[in-house]
């Protein structure tokens, strides 16, 4: 049986993509550009009956420019795609839906190892708050396990020095 500890890899490079995902809006400039702080919770299980166990918990603060705001990433699911790619990834997605601050779609990606993740993706905005909730169901050595993250974006203000910007 796989443990949870053997995904965390796979979770910190989501984690790593998600550090872009939830972070821009439509072009009318739904999301004010300034310094954003994001907080996330990254949780698993491996069988479908017993509850998910927190693997990590983190806050990162980033510098949205409006530049990058412009690129829409935030609801826009093929720029998820084309990051996981540049890491030996290849993925497909579907079902995708949009509303004026709001979108969801399905990726799916198989990994340069082989192994696979089947994701379900659900972005809202606002002006100085975001959520995306990804729930993932990673496919391992013949094993699966139940991943679920949830990241919750305030803006805190100006950018900062210490800021990522993107």
């Amino acid at each position: 049986m796989t443990t949870i500890t053997r995904p965390i890899r796979l979770a910190h490079l989501t984690l790593a993509t998600l550090a872009a995902l939830p972070l821009a809006a439509a072009a009318n400039n739904t999301v004010q550009p300034g310094g954003w702080e994001m907080k996330a919770v990254i949780t698993a299980r491996e069988n479908p009956g017993t509850p998910p166990k927190t693997l990590t918990e983190s806050t990162t603060k980033v510098c949205l420019t409006k530049a990058f705001l412009a690129k829409d990433p935030y609801l826009t699911p093929g720029i998820d795609q084309d990051k996981m790619e540049k890491k030996g990834a290849k993925c497909s997605i579907s079902d995708p839906k949009r509303a004026e601050n709001a979108a969801s779609w399905k990726m799916n990606c198989v990994m340069a190892d082989g192994n696979s993740v089947d994701m379900q993706i659900n972005n809202s905005v606002a002006p100085r708050k975001m959520k995306s909730e990804i729930r993932q169901m990673v496919h391992k050595g013949g094993q699966d396990l139940e991943m679920q993250i949830i990241m919750n974006s305030t803006y805190i203000g100006e950018c900062t020095k210490d800021m990522m910007t993107l």
